[in-house]
């Protein structure tokens, strides 16, 4: 049976992960208006704990999980490690003295309650006690009126803790830290910022020089044991890498040259454009710099998926650099001229139509949640998305485990 299961981030302030949340998500035929939430989220519990590595999911931070009115009169929560799940109470569930009660008794055993969607001048129950149980309460940043949501912080800030979700821009993102708001939820981690340039000289010229190296029909290994030479810090990550269970090492390797030769020409390929970005890795762009080696892996597999295994590499590279030119804040079209990729990565990069931008694209849809889209464009290429699910997850755990 498919599994379909999405992820979305959930930011601290400095940028760093607080934990994802968990979404449980049908094929494109399926309507999602009128979906059993309940089931649905039934359907989640299941396939993240007893098939998939909930673990390898979060990336070993917690799960936000939706539950709705009968969930949590069933007090279903109570089956799942509190150290590993936010109980997420949907927007639809109603402040009755059965759900208080549950909620009540969830605090009490240690878990972390979250409202979903805090809807203001809500009519009925009145919706004050979860507040007040509540540890985390989820706010739609960009529609919800900003004289509320002040009110409404500076009277929980010292209770509650207070999420700002659909952040579509820096700004937002500012400006709702400047509020109060202490976790963050959109994609205004994966837009560029414009801030003061870095010149492209700031890229490694040893990695440059290896990589433009490597691309050669017959690579020179004597020439790239020597560029590696020139670099202490490259050296021991080499030495580290070929040294590796990962390789499959079963003796030691202590010359630079063996070590070379036993990771090979994709896998050094692989390895210097991931020591690429990660040099411009800091507090803003951590997440979005394993977001690109959780794509360049996707890619590859899907290349390997659709029967183009001698392309491997291009695939790679399309991912792990697709957002290069925000990680060093440079345009795409200058940071590319002075890199030693094929024509058609670089195409791909700017956006030009081909196999390899269709795939990056479809990864995309997929990040973004939407599905139906990337679900036509996965049966043109011949992918179920079932399929592709699992390539997902595997992408995933090799990128926990890179670096």
């Amino acid at each position: 049976m498919d599994i379909y299961i999405a992820r979305q981030p959930i930011f601290n302030k400095d940028m760093s992960i607080f934990g994802y949340e968990l979404l449980h998500r049908r094929n494109a035929h399926n309507c999602y208006e009128n979906e059993d939430h309940s089931g649905a989220t039934a359907e989640l519990i299941r396939n993240s704990f007893l098939v998939l590595d909930f673990d390898n999911l979060t990336n070993g931070t917690k799960g936000f999980i939706n539950f709705t009115q009968d969930l949590l009169e069933a007090e279903i929560p109570q089956i799942l490690p509190k150290e590993k799940v936010v109980v997420e109470i949907l927007q639809t569930v109603e402040a009755s003295d059965i759900i208080i009660e549950v909620c009540k008794k969830l605090k009490k055993e240690g878990y972390t309650l979250a409202l979903d969607d805090l809807i203001f001048d809500r009519t009925g129950y009145d919706y004050t006690p979860l507040i007040e149980l509540a540890d985390i309460v989820r706010i739609e940043f960009s529609i919800s009126d900003k004289r509320k949501q002040r009110e409404l912080l500076k009277k929980y800030k010292n209770k509650v803790t207070f999420l700002a979700e659909k952040l579509e821009s820096r700004e937002e993102f500012k400006e709702a830290a400047a509020m109060g708001y202490d976790l963050f939820q959109g994609y205004f981690f994966s837009k560029p910022v414009m801030m003061k340039s870095k010149e492209i000289a700031s890229l490694n010229v040893h990695l440059i020089q290896i990589l433009k190296e490597l691309q050669k029909a017959e690579p020179n290994f004597s020439k790239i044991t020597e560029t590696i030479e020139k670099d202490l810090g490259l050296t021991i990550k080499l030495l580290r890498m070929a040294n590796s269970i990962y390789y499959g090492a079963k003796t030691e390797i202590t010359s630079l040259q063996q070590a070379v030769v036993r990771l090979g020409i994709m896998e050094m390929k692989r390895w210097i454009s991931i020591l690429l970005i990660k040099d411009f890795e800091n507090d803003e762009n951590g997440e979005l710099i394993k977001v690109c080696l959780l794509r360049g892996k996707l890619l590859s597999l899907m290349a390997r998926e659709l029967r183009r295994s001698v392309l491997e590499t291009d695939f790679f590279f399309t991912g792990i650099l697709s957002s290069i030119d925000i990680i060093m804040e440079q345009d795409m079209e200058t940071i590319l001229s002075d890199l030693a990729l094929s024509e058609d990565v670089k195409k791909a990069l700017k956006g030009e139509k081909g196999q390899l931008r269709e795939c990056l694209d479809t990864v995309l849809l997929y990040e973004r949640l939407e599905f139906d889209e990337a679900m036509a464009k996965l049966q043109a290429m011949g992918i179920d998305l079932g399929r592709f699910t699992e390539l997902y997850i595997e992408a995933l755990s090799w990128q926990r485990n890179a670096f």
